[in-house]
């Protein structure tokens, strides 16, 4: 006769909780989750990816000026969003995540078009860098699950603004 032992279910979780970090630890993190592994190169936007059934917009800033990005977002069924990302300047210190953002968008995006990015001058002044950039199109220019990676380097108020899809 065979007999089967049945495992209750607080008893399963309590053993993944603690068989997960040990997998983690003994085979490396990208046991989990394989996109840790690529974050901690020097590279990280490159191997950056969204989750599915998302889009995001990453604003990076390795200026020394603390700044913000003005986004507009517009979905498929017309509505707009209007986004605006801060950030702090950057200080070299990787373990400050304060010098960039990341804004989550579901995938029903028609376009995303960067408005202007604000910075704060050294003197309390403020420098307006408007974008002459037509939108970026669903389907063209980016897909569900890509990345809009928006970088702003420089010392103002000799700033500059890219943009970019990965």
């Amino acid at each position: 006769m065979l007999h089967r032992r049945l495992v209750a279910p607080q008893a399963v979780g309590a053993w993944l909780i603690i068989i997960l970090p040990a997998l983690g630890l003994i085979a490396g993190c990208d046991v989990l989750n394989p996109a840790l592994v690529g974050t901690a190169s020097a590279s990280s936007v490159a191997s950056l990816s969204a989750p599915e059934g998302t889009i995001l917009i990453a604003v990076l800033n390795s200026s020394s000026a603390l700044a913000a990005a003005t986004v507009q977002v517009v979905k498929e069924d017309g509505g707009v969003v209007d986004l605006i990302i801060p950030v702090q300047a950057a200080d070299g210190n990787p373990a400050n995540e304060t010098d960039h953002a990341i804004a989550v968008q579901d995938c029903d995006v028609a376009s995303i078009q960067l408005l202007e990015v604000i910075a704060a001058l050294p003197g309390g002044g403020i420098q307006q860098l408007g974008s002459d950039q037509p939108p970026l199109l669903n389907g063209v220019h980016f897909s569900c699950s890509k990345v809009i990676v928006i970088t702003i380097t420089g010392t103002p108020p000799n700033l500059l603004v890219e943009i970019a899809v990965i």
